[in-house]
């Protein structure tokens, strides 16, 4: 039992499965949910369910009823009236494996419907032939909703899982039908019966979350980030594999519900099983006052970016920078990325390019670019661009950032290469918000003249005073003169700049940064870079207090194939069957080729339902993977031998416990 703050905050129904939804101050309660909710859903040529899983448009379809009319309204189309009175055609139609009977809408609708999501559908409503059985709980109908007639969700349980993302969600990208607040975060995970108002509800299971959570929910945009499903997948997962947040409600009673009501558990039982969580709470980063002359232009939509300037910073090295739209700010974390996605001969090609400029420098994005040898992007990046065109991009992304080091205090900031970017976002930005930390930056170049950024560290370091020490190791050619080629540089400078020859050691390390164990490390730069840094770090004694930290971050890669697979067999152990094949295929739609049951949802490979063990043989993670590194995955699964079917393709023989 809780007291009077416990109540309801917000009440929403959904007339289209998949469409926009209509915010109420009062709703009448029926046996199949609130009055109105789903009643309507698109379907494909075959009557299947569509949903904006698959059509994100429908996202954008608002819907609204008046008695016996039905006004359809979306971007870019005329409103489209039609009676619910004279429906008469009975289609069968599927909606997540049940067959039932629903009224068709007509033929204008289908043209409408058709035109504006560009693919043959048409739409059905609930009539009183429709009969759908309640698949969990105690019983009854339910209308064309997923699960159960309501969803419930908690505003402390949104506010818990936003301290996990660099973006936080909002509570619309979950669909739910009652909002609560005043109670403690996944309280509800526990509740039996509850009353809501004069209502009794039994609440039957928590929700399993999809990839439906990932789409903008006024545009049903996809963030490329994955998220919240990625967080919930390594924060929310149950003992089943799925990403749970929300709880399903059936009435007991009827009657009506209004925002305000109180809120009273009447009975509990075992919570949802959910297993230990991998993910780390974000360290919000101090705000640089964009908000009142420029707004801020948050998440993943595409965007167009002016060059506004092109600037040299070394050998090979150039800095481009954009202006957003006008007026317009891109609200981003120093060291995130942005990807650029350029119309070269004919297709799209997309590149992620680290921000350089700071946040706290809101009126310009820049990234600095490398040029490669047999680069596609770099190169035309360096040869073509030209202040005055417009390219278009994705983005701000990446949690390779500043407030992933966490509560540390001091840092060490090690970069090679192209590596320096993120480190200049970052110093940048500290420099910029004056934060109270304590910062060693140690970069790695061939040359004197591959050193980026030289003027503005030292520039930088007169600002931070003793808080920055600036180191650089030259490898190439002749080392030693590097080394003393740059000390000339260095010379006049204050204390704490200083050039060393060779490759990054132990020994280094222990010379510019003997309190390493005292510090977060945030590395950049090529693979082998990262490898050695990664086992100085790990060899540490004492053992270092705060995390390593780093960021893939090399040539401007042309996205090469992989090598193509050879013939291989895949035996799943359980179900007796095994299939042949040759290519790269995943796990996921070998199991589908032979009758295999797996467990999916987002197919993407960060919800983390379809995982399985692999008993023996090789295998690989897609190219493409959206999360290749697997952390959806703990490392004692890892350990085991568990993989994501949906993202992982055998190179061999392979036997799957399925």
């Amino acid at each position: 039992m809780f007291g009077t703050s416990c109540r309801v905050e917000r009440i929403t129904f959904y007339p289209l499965k998949s469409g926009a939804g209509v915010p109420v101050e009062t709703a009448r309660l029926e046996a199949e949910g609130l009055a109105g909710d789903r009643r309507m859903m698109v379907v494909d040529e075959t009557g299947d369910c569509l949903t904006a899983r698959k059509a994100p448009r429908l996202m954008q379809i608002r819907t609204h009823v008046d008695g016996d009319e039905v006004i359809l309204a979306a971007p870019g189309m005329s409103p489209l009236v039609f009676s619910r009175c004279h429906l008469d055609v009975a289609r069968n139609v599927s909606i997540w494996g049940d067959d039932v009977v629903a009224l068709d809408a007509g033929e204008e609708v289908h043209q409408w419907l058709t035109r504006f999501l560009d693919r043959s559908c048409r739409m059905v409503l609930k009539g009183a032939i429709t009969h759908r059985p309640l698949a969990i709980g105690p019983g009854g109908t339910v209308s064309f909703a997923d699960t159960a007639p309501l969803l419930l969700t908690n505003f402390a349980s949104l506010a818990d899982i936003n301290r996990y993302l660099d973006l936080e969600v909002e509570m619309e990208r979950f669909r739910p039908n009652l909002v609560v607040s005043g109670m403690p975060a996944f309280d509800e995970d526990g509740w039996r019966y509850v009353r809501i108002g004069n209502v009794e509800f039994e609440a039957i299971g928590a929700c399993d979350r999809c990839v439906m959570t990932t789409l903008d929910p006024a545009t049903g945009e996809a963030r490329p980030d994955h998220e919240p499903l990625a967080m919930l997948g390594r924060q929310r997962r149950g003992e089943d594999g799925k990403a749970y947040f929300g709880q399903f409600l059936v009435p007991r009673t009827l009657g009506r519900l209004h925002v305000g009501d109180k809120v009273e558990v009447l009975s509990r039982k075992p919570a949802i099983t959910i297993l230990p969580g991998s993910a780390q709470p974000v360290v919000r980063l101090p705000s640089t006052g964009t908000g009142s002359a420029l707004a801020a232009l948050r998440g993943s939509h595409e965007r167009q970016l002016h060059c506004v300037a092109i600037i040299d910073e070394a050998a090979g090295f150039r800095t481009f920078r954009f202006a957003a739209e006008p007026g317009h700010a891109v609200d981003y974390k120093p060291g995130q990325f942005i990807t650029l996605l350029l119309d070269l001969d004919g297709e799209t090609v997309r590149r992620n390019y680290t921000i350089s400029s700071s946040p706290s420098r809101p009126h310009y994005i820049s990234v600095t670019v490398k040029r490669v040898g047999g680069g596609r992007v770099s190169n035309w990046l360096h040869n073509t661009l030209k202040v005055g065109d417009r390219i278009r991009s994705l983005g701000p992304n990446g949690r390779f950032h500043l407030a992933a080091a966490g509560a540390a205090e001091r840092l060490l900031l090690l970069s090679a290469g192209s590596g320096i970017t993120p480190m200049m976002a970052m110093l940048r930005f500290i420099a910029d918000t004056n934060l109270p930390l304590d910062v060693c930056f140690h970069h790695s170049a061939r040359s004197v003249e591959d050193i980026a950024f030289l003027h503005e560290l030292l520039s930088i370091r007169k600002q931070m005073g003793d808080r920055l020490k600036l180191y650089w190791n030259l490898t190439g050619g002749d080392a030693a003169a590097q080394a003393d080629a740059l000390a000339g540089k260095l010379e006049g400078s204050e204390h704490g700049a200083l050039a060393l020859a060779g490759r990054l050691d132990a020994a280094v390390v222990q010379a510019v940064c003997p309190d390493l164990a005292e510090r977060a490390v945030l590395c950049c730069g090529p693979d082998g870079f990262r490898t050695k840094a990664r086992e100085i770090y790990e060899g540490w004694s004492p053992e270092p207090e705060f995390p390593f930290l780093e960021e893939t971050f090399g040539p401007d890669r042309a996205a090469e194939p992989l090598p193509e697979i050879g013939a291989y067999q895949v035996s799943f152990v359980q179900s007796g069957k095994s299939v042949d094949g040759s290519g790269t295929v995943t796990l996921l739609e070998l199991a589908r080729k032979v009758g295999v049951v797996l467990p999916s949802d987002c197919e993407a490979g960060i919800c983390g339902s379809c995982r399985c063990k692999v008993v023996s043989g090789e295998w690989r993670v897609a190219a493409n993977a959206a999360d290749p590194d697997r952390a959806v995955l703990s490392q004692a699964e890892k350990d085991e031998g568990y993989v994501l079917a949906c993202s992982t393709s055998p190179i061999g023989d392979v036997c799957v416990e399925a």
